[in-house]
């Protein structure tokens, strides 16, 4: 059985999703990041389209760096097979700068 591509609007939602998580995640400081680092934490968010999505973010120090930190989120769908959908990371610096 092939897939069938998604509709356009289907990604703009899920995209809509993740860039709202982004917004949020930047937000926080760098020593929240440092204190979560080699966590994962995740949670669900109910989209315009009304299905569930799971939003997993991660952080994990930047080889090579004096303290930077690479925030990574992934979306999935909130089933049992948690296909993921999207993925999107941020690089937070210990100055509280923000790289992509």
């Amino acid at each position: 059985m092939a897939r069938s591509t998604p509709f356009v609007w289907q990604i703009q939602v899920r995209r809509e999703v993740l860039d709202d998580e982004m917004v949020r995640l930047r937000g926080l400081p760098y020593t929240l990041w440092k204190d979560m680092l080699g966590q994962s934490i995740s949670k669900s968010v109910t989209g315009r389209d009304e299905k569930t999505y799971r939003v997993t973010v991660t952080a994990e120090p930047l080889p090579g760096t004096s303290g930077d930190i690479r925030i990574s989120l992934s979306l999935a769908r909130d089933t049992l097979l948690r296909r993921r959908l999207l993925r999107q990371e941020f690089v937070i610096t210990p100055d509280n700068e923000f790289r992509v």
